[in-house]
């Protein structure tokens, strides 16, 4: 059965974990309508590679941080494709590295802006339009779990978001709709990563019994089983997909 035509929206869907979401399930037979930031060039990038896989997309420009925008790009989502089955809020901002006592108000805020107020109104418009028997995942993190030094500001909103999915859980559980959490831990690839010198790099490989860790198409696997029939009773759930680091 797979996707069998079902409507996902998914926020920051151009780039990293949302881009490679975005393939795989149109693989799988979803629709999709995807939201992006400003990056035109990633937009029209994934607009032509769904376009070769056949699959019934949009791709919609909308701030995650303005909750008007947020209920612009959920109206036309289902005006252009259907109801919803399912949201993925995946925008988000990668750590600003400072210590705790050093944090400006400036990078505290484009933090909480994006991964806390984003998140959120992009949750409240999937609890008031994603139909019954549907699903609500989150991007969050481990770091929420395992907060490093100088990550106190992202570590806080990551932690935010597991709370927002287990009050969602709770809340749309009567309606038979799932809310979990896809929660990462250092990816491959990411902008973090790249940014890295091979040492530091090195140190993350080694803290994996695998001795590597994932890339952003390592994710979507767990992403289509959380929107599958078969997680149809997970719920409240932090899925990580670490690749063992840290265990």
């Amino acid at each position: 059965m797979e996707g069998n035509g079902r409507i996902v929206l998914i926020t920051g869907g151009t780039k990293g974990i949302g881009r490679a979401a975005a393939e795989h399930l149109a693989g799988l037979g979803y629709r999709l309508a995807l939201s992006y930031s400003g990056d035109e060039d990633a937009a029209e990038a994934i607009r032509g590679r769904l376009a070769a896989l056949g699959a019934e997309a949009v791709v919609i420009k909308a701030n995650s941080r303005t909750r008007a925008d947020v209920q612009r790009l959920f109206t036309d989502a289902r005006s252009q494709l259907g109801e919803l089955y399912a949201v993925i809020a995946n925008a988000g901002i990668e750590n600003v590295e400072a210590p705790f006592a050093d944090m400006s108000e400036e990078d505290l805020d484009r933090v909480v802006d994006i991964n806390v107020k984003g998140t959120f109104f992009t949750l409240q418009q999937a609890a008031r339009h994603v139909v019954d028997g549907g699903r609500v995942i989150a991007t969050g993190s481990t770091i929420a779990r395992y907060p490093p030094p100088n990550a106190g500001a992202y570590a806080a909103t990551k932690a935010a978001v597991r709370t927002m999915v287990e009050v969602l859980a709770l809340e749309l559980g009567p309606r038979g709709v799932t809310a979990n959490s896809l929660s990462p831990g250092a990816v491959e690839g990411s902008g973090i990563f790249t940014r890295m010198d091979d040492e530091a790099r090195q140190t993350f490989f080694a803290a994996s019994p695998m001795g590597r860790l994932p890339q952003a198409e390592d994710l979507v696997g767990s992403v289509a089983f959380l929107l599958s029939d078969a997680a149809r009773l997970v719920t409240g759930h932090h899925l990580e997909v670490t690749a063992g680091f840290r265990v």
